[in-house]
């Protein structure tokens, strides 16, 4: 179980049953369909256009939701996404796709109504800052743009100053130098603005005007045709006509918030007919009949074709896709592999040559996660999170192998930490000394070894040995990279090249299996026997003898043997020691979790009373270590992540593989499937 393999399928049917027979497509989702070649006498469906328009109907399907969503809020619980889709058979789509016009008309009238709240807000928003314009001169009982009378003229503006009457008055007799008569009246004033009204005899009214310029003065510039108050009236009541409209709009919104489902099933009933009418591009037409061809699943074609010649009148073709296909790409694995198939779909699918290395990466994905989150609490608490999504409400789809690989990850994780002693850090011990004044130590572990407050490690606590697990991260780094080397033997020798197998996996082998005993030996004296290390020399004397005399294997001449046999030695050399420091990362981050842990039950154990002491430490706890989890989670998914793209697929995998696409359902509320 692993790439699956493809066929080649070609059909022709009656142009009558074209719709019936993409319509049992997509509902089966087994067949990608392919862009026709040129064929004289048949032509490609033109449906650019009604893809188009389909888009603009999904999307005010969508925006109709999103409105919805924002206006009458749907009352979900935390675990509803874990449920899945609600189902719905294909005769319940065909009948409910009856009505899709009617709720597609609505749809538009909810996206109106948003439109007119919005105008009707644009429509306050304005009014009230006119009112903010008029609101000074409420005070005038005469219209703003009132010029005067037979005998007076009038002045009706501000000042860009503070004024009273009587002070205004005294500025412009001490500008007039001649006898005037006029009166004034202010308005309105603010510590900078000044909203007056002067009348002028009409002999004197131009020394006037002049006298109120040199102070400053302004005509309004948006004078009113009525006294202010009438303006103000008129908006005010502009205001509330907006806001009864926008009132009115929402409360039609909110009505229509039970037919949320209905709009949720219009949105999936678009989507599936725009994908169906895209897919009518790939479908040639003659006069009376189609053809169309794709891929299909091995194991799916014959049922495929049986069902399709029960059911309408067809012709269909099935052969080995040609040497020069673009074959797409399906993996079929177990759960325990499946999980993790999107790590590497986000690297790249496989390519036409590469092997699955899903079967192989699942296991060291698992390992390497446990080992750098590291703690078995925390492994425990996915576990039993992940565990209750999987089996409680048995999710689906892409969801389904998120949650089954977090919870393969949180057994490693429960695997190696137990092995660490860790559990929430040193809760347990800590707990036993700190209330208990209790040193729990296991009986194969030497009390020397451990700190004052004991140890529950299976193994060995790498806090207080971090050498030796760095030692081991190393180990496991060259166990991983071995068997890198070993998928790429895999590979040539399945494409007859079995010379490169031999040569360029064989030397690597050796000489990476001679040196390591004796780097061993240098960071941690004593961890191989010398007659360990005397042996593996030889080893590494074979393994880079081979290495140069293979590495220049294509060069014609000695020289050029030689000088590429030496390149390859160093290039191996310095590429190897850098993919093995990279596994220091295990060390790094698990030692990490670890260690916020651990200070992290610290501080919640700092009082010396022991009813402060357990008060304290529940919150600190609870706290503490829901943020360490959080944190540690996400840097463990990239660190273990970078581990298969970088060190582990650059040993053998190359990608460049396309996912099979098949004609289906692309539904994101509703799960249709056939008829029983």
């Amino acid at each position: 179980m692993a790439k699956v393999e493809m066929k080649y399928v070609e059909i022709a049917a009656l142009l009558k049953d074209a719709k019936d027979v993409l319509d049992f497509l997509q509902l089966r989702s087994v067949m990608e369909l392919k862009t026709p070649e040129e064929i004289e006498g048949l032509a490609p469906f033109e449906t650019a256009k009604t893809v188009n328009s389909m888009d603009k109907y999904c999307e005010t399907a969508q925006t109709a939701l999103a409105i919805l969503k924002k206006r009458a809020p749907e009352k979900t619980s935390l675990l509803a996404s874990l449920k899945g889709l609600p189902e719905m058979t294909a005769s319940e789509y065909r009948a409910k796709s009856e009505d899709a016009d009617t709720i597609l008309a609505k749809c538009f009238d909810i996206v109106g109504a948003e439109k007119g709240i919005a105008e009707s807000k644009a429509t306050v928003a304005r009014c009230r800052a006119s009112m903010a314009s008029v609101e000074p001169w409420l005070t005038l009982d005469i219209p703003m743009k009132a010029t005067g009378t037979q005998t007076t003229e009038f002045f009706i503006g501000s000042l860009p100053a503070e004024y009273t009457a009587d002070s205004l008055e005294i500025a412009l007799a001490g500008i007039l130098t001649e006898e005037s008569d006029y009166c004034c009246e202010v308005l309105s004033h603010t510590r900078d603005r000044s909203c007056v009204f002067v009348m002028a005899h009409k002999n004197c009214s131009q020394n006037v005007l002049s006298a109120l310029r040199s102070l400053g003065f302004s005509y309004p510039s948006d004078p009113t045709k009525h006294p202010p108050k009438v303006r103000y009236e008129r908006l005010q009541a502009e205001i509330d006509k907006a806001e009864r409209h926008a009132k009115d709009c929402e409360e039609s919104i909110i009505s229509c918030a039970k037919d949320r489902d209905d709009i949720k099933f219009v949105c999936d009933w678009l989507t599936i007919k725009r994908d169906k009418y895209e897919a009518l591009e790939k479908v040639s037409a003659g006069e009376n009949f189609i053809t169309f061809s794709g891929f299909v699943p091995a194991g799916e074609t014959e049922k495929l074709v049986s069902e399709l010649e029960e059911r309408f009148t067809v012709a269909v073709s099935v052969a080995e896709p040609g040497e020069n296909e673009d074959v797409p790409v399906l993996l079929e694995n177990k759960p325990f592999v499946a999980a993790v198939e999107p790590i590497t779909e986000m690297y790249a699918q496989p390519g036409k040559e590469d092997i699955d290395p899903n079967p192989i990466m699942a296991v060291f994905y698992y390992l390497l996660f446990g080992i750098m989150l590291s703690d078995a609490g925390y492994g425990l608490l996915m576990a039993i999170g992940c565990g209750i999504a999987k089996f409680g409400f048995k999710v689906k789809g892409k969801l389904k192998k998120t949650v089954d690989m977090y919870f393969w990850c949180g057994i490693a994780t429960v695997f190696w930490g137990a092995l660490f002693g860790s559990w929430f850090g040193d809760i347990v011990t800590r707990v036993a000394y700190e209330f208990f004044n209790t040193r729990i130590i296991l009986p194969w572990i030497d009390p020397s070894t451990v700190g004052e407050m004991g140890s529950v490690a299976l193994w060995f606590e790498p806090v207080n040995d971090p050498m030796k697990l760095m030692l081991f991260s190393f180990l496991f780094g060259i166990i991983h990279l071995f068997v890198g080397v070993g998928c790429s033997f895999v590979k040539m020798w399945k494409l007859n090249n079995k010379v490169g197998a031999i040569c360029d996996c064989i030397p690597i082998w050796l000489l990476i299996a001679g040196i390591a005993p004796i780097g061993a030996n240098i960071f941690k004296a004593g961890t191989f026997p010398e007659s360990v290390t005397s042996i593996s020399k030889w080893f590494a004397i074979a393994g880079a003898v081979l290495v140069v005399a293979t590495s220049g294997r294509d060069s014609k001449n000695i020289v050029g043997k030689l000088g590429l046999g030496l390149y390859g030695l160093y290039n191996t050399a310095s590429g190897w020691l850098g993919d093995i420091l990279s596994y220091s990362r295990l060390l790094a981050l698990g030692l990490c979790t670890g260690v916020i842990a651990t200070v992290v039950n610290t501080l919640g154990t700092i009082p010396e009373n022991l009813v402060t002491k357990a008060i304290l430490l529940v919150p600190v706890f609870i706290f503490g270590h829901v943020v360490n989890l959080a944190i540690n989670v996400i840097g463990t998914y990239v660190h273990t992540n970078r581990l298969q793209y970088v060190e582990f697929f650059a040993k053998f995998y190359e990608g460049g593989g396309r996912s099979f696409t098949p004609l289906k359902i692309n539904s994101k509320y509703y799960n249709v499937k056939e008829d029983n």
